[in-house]
């Protein structure tokens, strides 16, 4: 994540709507992926402070008793909900209290996530402009959760374009109960909205172009039964030598699940860079320096972390061991990214309504 900077100079982060420091207005534009201070306009329009253009309208899921969306929407865009708020088509039922902050936690997640994807000018449809595969997200509940609905149970997961997440999933103590049962070492509402964002990108990316044989090789046959997998996980559980070849160890489930599982690690990654470079803990160019240099750092970045949580008290930040065969792994989607973003590049970005956003 980058480093904003109020126009008073204060430190401002991504999900602020107003500076503490001066109490301006703050604005996040998806188009450039810059934060600034807003100002009003006419006709229902906001502008940066000190210029006159371009014009913005708020996302009318700014308010405070809602989601405080902070992100833009460029004036020639006829959407009320910025780029990320447009993309969740089902919310849990706001009649009961704990519903809103839980639509809230999971909506500032996946604007991180949509940074992400637009910081690597990773293009998506969204299901109004592909109504078979366009993306779009589900928050939906359980009886376990919400006693007044009907499905017993809610999975999270993707398919064709869908992505579900049990909204239970905002719950800390819900998290940690299912982490604590499924033996997981790390679990969290970004890592399952990149995880699942994976398997999106799996269908736009590699499904049937030139990269498909070379996934094959590294991560298994991608049309291998699904639910045999599934099955023989649960009953058996992950393959003795999972390290060996796999990020954790549901990613030895099925190939699928192993890039999901990959991808999102990735994209851990190059937002952890990111910040570390942006707060000059680091020195890193992230688009130009080769995958090694990218690896090196990623280490020493991540044994640092762990250092500091265990000097506090707590678990791990990245409790992972990554051996040759995910490196491989990894350094496979980095070129698929890379290629992605560079055919991206010159066109225009419609996700934003506006030009692509610069890479640094």
């Amino acid at each position: 994540m980058k480093r904003f900077h109020c126009s008073c100079g204060a430190e401002i982060f991504f999900d602020n709507t107003r500076c503490l420091n001066c109490e301006q207005d703050l604005g996040f534009d998806p188009a450039t992926l810059r934060m600034f201070t807003i100002q009003d306009a006419k006709g229902g329009f906001v502008t940066e402070v000190g210029e006159s253009g371009p014009r913005f309208r708020l996302c009318e899921h700014r308010p405070e008793n809602v989601l405080s969306c902070n992100w833009l929407i460029a004036e020639d865009d006829s959407h009320d909900e910025c780029v990320s708020c447009r993309l969740t088509r089902i919310i849990p039922h706001l009649s009961i209290p704990k519903n809103v902050k839980r639509w809230r936690i999971l909506e500032d997640a996946k604007r991180r996530m949509i940074y992400n994807l637009l910081n690597n000018r990773l293009t998506f449809e969204t299901r109004e402009e592909n109504p078979e595969q366009g993306l779009v997200f589900d928050f939906l509940e359980d009886r376990r959760s919400n006693p007044l609905v009907s499905e017993e149970h809610i999975y999270t997961g993707h398919n064709s374009g869908v992505i579900t997440i049990n909204a239970a999933e905002a719950d800390p103590e819900y998290r940690v109960a299912v982490r604590e049962e499924m033996n997981e070492r790390y679990r969290t509402n970004l890592g399952h909205f990149r995880h699942e964002i994976g398997h999106y990108y799996w269908m736009r990316l590699i499904q049937n172009t030139h990269w498909e044989a070379e996934f094959t090789s590294l991560f298994g046959d991608p049309y291998w039964d699904y639910d045999i997998s599934l099955k023989n996980y649960y009953e058996n559980g992950p393959r003795a030598d999972w390290q060996e070849y796999h990020i954790s160890a549901y990613a030895s489930m099925h190939p699928l699940e192993d890039w999901a599982e990959t991808w999102a690690h990735y994209l851990h990654m190059n937002d952890a860079l990111e910040t570390a470079v942006s707060f000059n803990v680091l020195k890193l160019e992230f688009r130009r320096d080769n995958f090694r240099q990218i690896f090196a750092k990623w280490m020493e970045l991540a044994v640092a972390m762990n250092a500091l949580n265990r000097s506090v008290g707590k678990f791990d930040a990245y409790p992972f061991v990554i051996k040759h065969m995910v490196y491989r792994k990894l350094e496979f989607i980095r070129r698929v990214v890379t290629e992605a973003r560079e055919s991206a590049a010159p066109a225009v970005f419609s996700a934003c309504g506006s030009s692509g956003a610069p890479i640094n």
